[in-house]
């Protein structure tokens, strides 16, 4: 019952620090906006700027936001993989200590409620849940973003696999673990693919959701849902705890670059499409 609290006051407090934060962004954006807007209106030459910003703006500030993310998630990435292939001493006393820790702290609760969120965040359940909302998709002939998913989720478990084959990490003593695992252990698959698939999941949510209280608990709820499934992979004995940290990095290192890439493509189809119907629009209005 601990942990469950735990789980919902991380959720609850991060729910409510993305919800004072993420209306910010479209503020921003606005405010912006209107200063290019008043600045044209003041100085005829700035009214290309103005029209150019209005259509692009948006883009480009995806385009830069999405850069930052994936600089830091490969920044992380990559000191985590220099230190595992030089097999650095203090990165091996840092995994070591916190993998005794996580031992002396088990418990028949902890470890029922880890089982679960690691089950969850398992292949299986991963795959599980891609489909239901694959399904829904469809049925709601939303095909874009079935091909959004099913490119995003595909691709990271694949980038995940040649990551372990390079890496070749071995796992902690098998003597220790609650649960099997095979295969090798960086960067963790469970960590990786919880936060590809929720990551995903969370921007379709994002998307979908019409007001900011509902879009904040999409992400935070992913968010949430991702950083238990992690911890449990070093409770249940299975990973280290750099593992699970290159797991997030490498995870949101991948589903940034693929939700930058098609959310910067719809939006400049969509912004065609309307700038050929204006331009349709003129043409009708001088032949009339």
């Amino acid at each position: 019952m601990i942990l469950v609290a735990a789980f919902v006051t991380f959720f609850l407090i991060l729910w409510a620090i993305l919800y004072a934060v993420l209306p910010l962004t479209r503020r921003g954006r606005g405010f912006g906006a209107s200063l290019v807007a008043r600045l044209s209106v003041r100085y005829t030459r700035m009214t290309g700027y103005a029209d150019w910003a209005k259509a692009y703006g948006p883009i480009v500030l995806i385009v830069i936001g999405g850069a930052m993310l994936t600089g830091w998630a490969g920044d992380t990435f990559l000191d985590l993989a220099e230190e595992v292939h030089s097999h650095s001493p203090k990165l091996q006393h840092i995994d070591s200590v916190v993998h005794a820790w996580a031992i002396s702290r088990r418990s028949p609760g902890a470890t029922t409620f880890f089982a679960t969120m690691s089950t969850i965040g398992g292949p299986i359940g991963l795959a599980a849940l891609v489909v239901v909302v694959a399904i829904v998709l469809v049925v709601l002939r939303r095909y874009g973003w079935v091909l959004y998913l099913a490119v995003t989720v595909g691709g990271g478990a694949l980038f995940n696999q040649e990551l372990k084959r390079f890496f070749a990490r071995a796992r902690p003593d098998i003597a220790e673990m609650l649960r099997q695992a095979h295969g090798y252990s960086f960067p963790s698959g469970h960590a990786m693919g919880s936060t590809v698939v929720f990551g995903a999941l969370s921007y379709l949510a994002f998307r979908t959701a019409t007001q900011w209280r509902w879009k904040a608990a999409a992400v935070a709820l992913g968010a949430t849902i991702v950083l238990a499934v992690s911890l449990s992979r070093v409770y249940l004995g299975v990973h280290w705890i750099s593992d699970v940290v290159a797991g997030i990095a490498a995870g949101t290192l991948w589903v940034v670059v693929s939700t930058m890439a098609y959310e910067t493509l719809r939006r400049i189809r969509l912004l065609r499409a309307i700038q050929r119907e204006a331009r349709s629009s003129v043409r009708a209005a001088r032949g009339a």
